[in-house]
This record gives structure tokens, C-alpha cells and sequence, in this order.
């Protein structure tokens, strides 16, 4: 397994949980233990929590696991099944891809990215009272950090080229609740507008607004680390490209962001634990499990936002409010049929949907309330 996140770490564990017990060789580029990026962008850059280990030290004996921190992958030989490093070329008879994603950047890369603990430890410092915070992108990370940044009293300025944050995530509708959201606690959006020139310390938007900053996260999105794969030989096309079940070629396996399972990647933290699974029964030649709808979720402010199914631009959306506390819940559909739901802090409502994907709308919506 080259990469150790999420996803490469789950495969280990998977392969071991369904009996394999030949070498696990797990390299990763950080020299950290495996650990949970969600916290990251909430708990950690707040301070509130140390970083989520994965697994605690002492339990990686149990595995039987060859741990290789602080290695970097620099190029993949298929002919002599051979991952390349900085060190000793790393043989294999099964590979999996596990490299993830890198954050997209602006030119001259003023700012700062979250992706990692050291990005993280090096960001949190800078979110105080009194500090102004340019946040470039209004995606999910862009959301929690400037939540996490209002929670810690900074003045957030929050920059997208889109007309909503996570409009194209959740449709105009549901994304005009996300923004009045952040807007309640204090966040400045400057949408629907450019980055004409970007420092440290000043943002130059293209409808002539000029930001003085303390700080500047860029958090325009990610792309997959493939460029250690460039002749390798593989399909890479937004991701290394893999059949339905996670495979490249023969005995080469991709999960996580760096896979583009069929013809799409898929972001989240669910994903990786699900493909994680499917490919250790790939490599050992079991049927793969069933598919379930998938999953996300994300913490801003006091609300925890949960979505199920696959969302697509287009997809019809209807807000209702349900349970005693009649929170949001919003129901997507796709030709009359249920395709989705994001709910506020209404995971009950979320889940009771899990079962009905395919069903029609109509019959849906009469049973909530």
C-alpha cells in the first residue's frame, strides 16, 4: 500500500481481517502515524483536540505490518513490480494505490492549504481575535475553516467563483442555507468573483475589492497525487482509472482520492473506508460486498451537515423540516426518483432514507413530516 491515510491503512487492516497473513508493506510520505484528516479543519485547528490517530502505536504489532513513514514514492516499474523511492526500490506482488489528493493552488502559492497535521499546526496559530482571514474557495474545507476562524473570534473573508458556497455540492437552494449560516456568524462571502492578484497579506478580487489579511488559506479543491505515476503506464485521467472494483491492471489496486472508480473520484471519508474493503476482497479473490448510497458529512458551526446518495447539477430539491425540533431536510430527485438528502443536524431523518433510493419522490415526502 503506497500512501498512509484513510484509505491505505483500511486496506491493511481489511486484508488481515479477511485472513490474508503473507507481507504488508504500508509506505507513506508523512513521517506521522496514520491519522483522521476530518478533525483537522474543526477539532484540531480550534485546538480542542490533539490529532486522531487511526490506530494507537501499540497496535500496529497486531498487524504484522512493515510501517515506512517519511518515504516518498517517486515512480511505479510494472515490469519488475517495483515501487520507486528516494531509498530502496519496494517490490510487490499486489499493489495498492493509496497517494490521495494535493491542494490546488493560486500562483506563487502566497497562502496557506489544509491538508495535513503540519498544515493544520502551522494554520491554527494564525486564528485569533482580531486577525482577518482570507479564505480563497467555498467548499467544504473552505466552510469548516472559516467556521473554525469565527469560532476562534477572526474576522473571515470567504472568496468563490461559484454564486454559493458548495453550490455545486448541494444545488442553489440548500447552498443559500449554508451561506445565511455562516453569514449569522459573521462571515463575509465575496462571490461570484476572481482572484486577480494574491499575496500573504492582500487579496485583488476581480470586482475591484481589495482585502488586507493576516492570513490566506487556499482552498480551491484537490487534485490526485499521480505525478510519482507519470510513466508507470497506468490510466491517470483525473485519478488513476480503475474498473468498478478498484482495479488498474493486473495486481494493481487504487482507493481512496487518488481512484476514479468508473468515472468518478470520490472525496470523502466513507468512500475510502468502503473502496478500502472492496479492494483487500479483490486482492484476495472474494466477492465484493454490496454498494451502499454514499456518504458525507461535515461539521460548521453547531450543525453537522449529513448527505447521502449521489448529488448531481440538476437533480430536483425539495427543503421540508421533520422531527419534533423541524430541522431541515433536503430530498433529492432525479426523474421522479429518490437520488439524495443532506439534512442539518437531522441524521435520523437522513438515515430512515438509506432504504428507499429508487423510490418515488411523491411517496417519499408523504411519509415525512
Amino acid at each position: 500500500m503506497v500512501g498512509a491515510g484513510l484509505a491505505g491503512l483500511r486496506t491493511a487492516e481489511a486484508l488481515r481481517d479477511k485472513g490474508f497473513a503473507g507481507e504488508l508493506v504500508l509506505v507513506g510520505d508523512e513521517v506521522h502515524l496514520p491519522y483522521d484528516r476530518p478533525p483537522l479543519s474543526k477539532h484540531v485547528l480550534r485546538g480542542e483536540r490533539d490529532p486522531v490517530l487511526l490506530r494507537p502505536e501499540a497496535a500496529y504489532a497486531e498487524l504484522a505490518l512493515d510501517l515506512r513513514l517519511g518515504v516518498a514514492a517517486t515512480g511505479l516499474d510494472l515490469q519488475t513490480r517495483r515501487v520507486l523511492t528516494g531509498h530502496d526500490p519496494i517490490p510487490f506482488d499486489q499493489l495498492v494505490i493509496a497517494t490521495g489528493a494535493t491542494p490546488r493552488r493560486l500562483p506563487g502559492s502566497p497562502g496557506h492549504v489544509l491538508r495535513t497535521l503540519d498544515d493544520a499546526q502551522a494554520l491554527a496559530p494564525l486564528l485569533a481575535p482580531g486577525r482577518v482571514i482570507g479564505v480563497v474557495g467555498a467548499g467544504l474545507i473552505g466552510c469548516e475553516v472559516a467556521a473554525s476562524a469565527r469560532a476562534k473570534g477572526a474576522e473571515v473573508h470567504v472568496v468563490d467563483l461559484l454564486p454559493r458556497p458548495l453550490v455545486r455540492v448541494l444545488g442553489d437552494a440548500v447552498a443559500a442555507r449554508v451561506q445565511a449560516l455562516h453569514e449569522e456568524h459573521g462571515v463575509r462571502f465575496h462571490l461570484a468573483t476572481s482572484v486577480v492578484q494574491a499575496s500573504a497579506a492582500h487579496l485583488e478580487l476581480g470586482d475591484g475589492t481589495v482585502l488586507d489579511l493576516d492570513a490566506l488559506l487556499e482552498a480551491m479543491g484537490v487534485v490526485p497525487t499521480t505525478g510519482w505515476l507519470a510513466t508507470s503506464g497506468l490510466t491517470v485521467d483525473d485519478g488513476v482509472v480503475c474498473d468498478e472494483n478498484g482495479r488498474a491492471t493486473d495486481g494493481v489496486w487504487a482507493v481512496g482520492d487518488v481512484a476514479r472508480w468508473g468515472s468518478t473520484r470520490h472525496e470523502h471519508w466513507t468512500s475510502a473506508t468502503r473502496q478500502a474493503e472492496a479492494v483487500a476482497a479483490g486482492v484476495l479473490g472474494l466477492p465484493p460486498a454490496a454498494g451502499e448510497p454514499p456518504y458525507w458529512w461535515s461539521d460548521q458551526y453547531d450543525v453537522k451537515l449529513q448527505g447521502l446518495g449521489r448529488l448531481e447539477v440538476g437533480d430536483d430539491v425539495v427543503v421540508v423540516e421533520t422531527g419534533p425540533r423541524k430541522r431541515p431536510l433536503a430530498v433529492y430527485s432525479r426523474g421522479g426518483l429518490l437520488s439524495g438528502a443532506v439534512g442539518f443536524s437531522n441524521a435520523a431523518a437522513v438515515f430512515a432514507l438509506k432504504e428507499r433510493f429508487g423510490d418515488p419522490l411523491d411517496e417519499v415526502l408523504a411519509t415525512l413530516g
